[in-house]
């Protein structure tokens, strides 16, 4: 037996040892905590007992949170010297505090990964039994901080794990369940959730490893009776969630199985999405049910689909869906006028169609879709769907239809009235192109559609073969084409317009680069243009335009349409054609115009004058910085102003600033007329328009007194004689007046003869006229001078000289007269024209004229 001096050296040895244990023990803990980034670590009321270990309190304190246990037993039961050593833990209370995650968070940390090989090793770390009496975890949420209230039990058999975790929520309790069943070639879980004692959801799942992958199965059910706790529940943890959300029903049904093959390596979010395999699902939601980013959904779906490398193709598809309140996100930038108000969705099972695409022929899914919008705006679009049950996707509309109405809206600086749209639509895509046709009876129809300076009314818009062909590469747009003929039509409102229908037709050609437009523009005047319109960034806006040509006899749709036609001019007779062009270069920002007319035969009225036989082509250009007029060879058969003017002939050109159009040059190159058997004759020359008064110096050559006596007769006048001269026309802002111009007679003179009995009844009564009356009874003269002044109201002053004899009187011997005359020629010519031989228009405009010019020269009453 040893002796006492034995045990004492045995004991201190032993307390030796321990010390040294206890500080190797305290150094190595101490380091192991400053690895783990472990702070803060006390614990008290450590006991050691029969049945176990007890630590009364334990905290600790690390970046990712703060954890406090209370009254922990590690029970020496199934003791073992392995990890977890303890087998049976108890604790009364454990709290843990997380703390907030960072605002931001990369695309990698939004993933997951699961090492199915390590999850066996976990499991097999942790305890048989641990049992925890009192949860409590606070934790970030929407708003700010939420505490997580309840019970947990562990339980583990082998590689089962059996968790049952009951949560308090208000004053509802929600239970969950779940069993993991691992081992390193398979794992299996079952998991559910009931709330008050009802069951709410269950699933059912499996991951097998092998070679060549990893199958991952599972199946999901939902008979959610308490939707609205849950939906609570939920809501703390959704960004914004409360208040945004409307109250859930209480009941919704809900069912997916899936099998899905895997890649090898650990389970994460980019292997699902290059998965392939099968999945089943379906819901049924009697009541309206709150989704998140979408709005109230009402209805049932069913859905079979497979996928091949992550894409899925639809096997059988049927809904029968509403969507109400929708989310605000959905139809952002939607005026609110067009916003609908609930949306419905139609879709079932029908027969293949006869006309699928090539793409589609043996492996498509047929569907009869209907999808509607209701509110302010309606819509509905109804058609055979053919979707693609194996790869390549594709899907196809066929007969498409769609209908749309919606109210007035304004759009920017555009106010647009209620719409009405009815299209034939089919269309076509997949990863590569959309072709998308509209069919025979589209159309849409616009109450107005205004702005500042345009308006149009019942607009209307149809084609029956506009095509938009695409190519896709990667879900991304290559480029597009669209193609086909066009029709619109309009009330068109401007003020370089007379208000009446336009109509288009012609074909319509644009792609990404270049747009053009190649028809007939024409009017309910009978106006018609041939038009031709091409648009590109690298060019910009070019414009053609040829008019048909006018048959004036018929009518003047010029003048029906255009404002800016002048409305003292009217033209009824000859033919009319028109030719102009516009281009914009895509740095420019004024455009280049080019108008070419040409008339032949032309005849009508301007003001009081007639017209007849004209003659001419007018071409004008107007550039970003000048305007150009160009008059070639005009020629007029006759312009009778009262009296007869004609042939006449005139070639010019006009050239001004744009930003003074009015201030430029005019450079005429002939002007000569026809006048009483001579002719008028204007030099060439040039005038700077901002020199008033103008000087035209008009050369008179050869007018017979003959003729002015036939067209101006007076009661026993007659004569002959030649005229030649020259007349100062002067043209100002204030009229047109006539300074010391000359008339002179061609020699050897000529001959005046006046019989009137009011004249020789004049000799007899005054023996001073006698002399002058018997002379002009045969006066032959051999000088005839005036000098011609004609003033701004119309005033013309004859000064004249005659000399020359009457060989009945006293043998011929010379006679010189010295005659003043003044003629108001405004008033001559009115007299002129109103006779029988003119026009009701000139005689109207001629009363018209006269009326106004007695009412300017009226004395006013004191």
């Amino acid at each position: 037996m040893p002796s006492r001096r034995t045990w004492l050296r045995f004991i201190s040895c032993l307390v030796l040892l321990l010390n040294l244990l206890g500080a190797y023990g305290y150094v190595s803990l101490s380091r192991l905590f400053e690895r783990e980034q472990i702070k803060h670590l006390e614990w008290r009321g450590l006991g050691l007992s029969t049945q176990g270990i007890q630590l009364e309190q334990l905290g600790l304190q690390h970046p990712s949170g703060a954890l406090q246990l209370h009254q922990v037993q590690l029970q020496w039961r199934d003791f073992s010297l392995a990890l977890p050593f303890w087998q049976h833990v108890q604790i009364t209370s454990l709290q843990l505090n997380l703390p907030p995650q960072p605002e931001s968070a990369s695309e990698d940390s939004m993933g997951f990964a699961l090492p199915l090989e390590q999850l066996a090793a976990v499991i097999s770390l942790l305890p048989q039994r641990v049992q925890i009496d009192a949860l409590q975890i606070e934790l970030p949420c929407a708003g700010s901080r939420c505490k997580v209230l309840g019970d947990l039990q562990l339980l583990k058999q082998a590689t089962q794990l059996d968790a049952q975790l009951n949560l308090q929520y208000r004053l509802d309790q929600l239970r969950w369940h779940a069993q993991l069943q691992d081992d390193p070639a398979a794992a299996k879980l079952q998991l559910s959730l009931a709330i008050n004692q009802q069951p709410q959801l269950q699933l059912t799942s499996s991951l097998q490893q092998s070679a060549s992958g990893q199958l991952w199965q599972g199946d999901f059910t939902g008979d959610l009776q308490q939707s609205a706790v849950l939906q609570s529940w939920l809501s703390q943890w959704l960004p914004n969630a409360a208040g945004a959300l409307p109250e859930a029903p209480t009941a919704a049904q809900l069912k997916a199985s899936w099998q899905l093959q895997l890649a090898p390596g650990p389970l994460n979010a980019a292997q699902l999405q290059q998965s392939s395999g099968q999945l089943q699902a379906s819901a049924n939601l009697p009541e309206p049910w709150p989704i998140p980013a979408l709005g109230q959904l009402q209805g049932s779906f069913d859905l079979s689909a497979q996928a091949l490398d992550g894409q899925w193709l639809a096997d059988s598809l049927g809904a029968d869906l509403n969507l109400q309140q929708i989310a605000n996100d959905l139809i952002s930038g939607v005026p609110a006028e067009l916003y609908p108000e609930a949306l419905q969705l139609t879709i079932q099972a029908t027969e293949t169609p006869d006309n699928l695409a090539p793409q589609l022929v043996d492996r498509a899914l047929p569907l009869q879709l209907l999808l509607k919008g209701q509110g302010r705006s309606q819509f509905e679009l109804r058609g055979t769907l053919a979707l693609a049950n194996g790869l390549p996707w594709a899907l196809q509309l066929l007969d498409g239809s769609l209908s749309a109405t919606t109210p007035a809206f304004q759009l920017a600086d555009w106010k647009i009235g209620a719409l009405q749209t009815q299209l034939q639509l089919d269309a076509f895509l997949d990863a590569q192109q959309l072709d998308l046709a509209l069919g025979k009876g589209s159309q849409l129809s616009l109450q107005h559609l205004r702005s500042t300076d345009v308006q149009a009314q019942q607009l209307k818009a149809s084609s029956s073969g506009l095509q938009l062909q695409a190519q896709l590469a990667a879900g991304a747009l290559l480029d597009w084409q669209l193609q086909g003929p066009l029709d619109l039509s309009a009330q068109l409102q401007h003020k370089q317009l007379q208000p009446q229908r336009w109509y288009w037709q012609g074909p319509l050609t644009a792609n990404p680069l270049q747009a053009e437009l190649d028809g007939t523009l024409r009017n309910d005047a009978g106006l018609q243009f041939k038009l031709q319109a091409q648009h590109s960034s690298a060019k910009g806006l070019s414009l053609q335009a040829q008019l048909a040509e006018l048959f004036l006899r018929s009518g003047n749709p010029i003048k029906s349409s255009f404002t800016a036609w002048p409305g003292l001019l009217e033209l009824n007779n000859g033919r009319l054609n028109a030719n102009a062009s516009l281009t914009l270069a895509s740095d420019q920002q004024l455009p280049t115009v080019k108008l070419e007319l040409t008339g032949k035969g032309l005849g009508g009225i301007y003001d009081r004058t007639a017209l007849e036989s004209l003659d001419g082509k007018l071409s004008a250009q107007i550039d970003p910085k000048q305007l150009r007029l160009e008059l070639s060879d005009l020629r007029l058969a006759q312009a009778n102003p009262g009296i007869p003017l004609g042939p006449l002939q005139l070639s010019g050109s006009y050239s001004a600033a744009l930003q003074t159009p009015t201030q430029g040059q005019l450079q005429l190159r002939q002007a000569e007329a026809a006048l009483m058997g001579g002719k008028l004759q204007l030099a060439p020359g040039q005038w700077r328009m901002t020199s008033e008064p103008l000087l035209f110096p008009v050369q008179v050559q050869g007018l017979e007194l003959e003729q002015l006596f036939i067209l101006y007769p007076t009661e026993g006048l007659a004569g002959t004689g030649t005229l030649d001269g020259f007349l100062p026309l002067q043209v100002g802002s204030q009229g047109v007046t006539i300074e010391q111009g000359q008339l002179n007679a061609r020699e050897p003179g000529g001959r005046l003869q006046f019989h009137s009995e009011r004249i020789r009844a004049l000799g007899r009564s005054n023996p001073a006229m006698q002399l002058v009356t018997q002379s002009l009874e045969d006066f032959r003269f051999t000088t005839l001078s005036s000098q011609v002044n004609y003033d701004q109201q119309g005033k013309l002053t004859l000064a004249m000289r005659l000399e020359g004899q009457n060989p009945a009187i006293e043998q011929g011997r010379p006679i010189h007269f010295n005659i003043n005359l003044e003629e108001d020629i405004p008033t001559l010519l009115a007299s002129l024209q109103l006779t029988d031989k003119v026009s009701d228009i000139i005689k109207q405009r001629v009363q018209q004229r006269m009326l106004e010019r007695n009412a300017k020269t009226a004395p006013t009453e004191p």
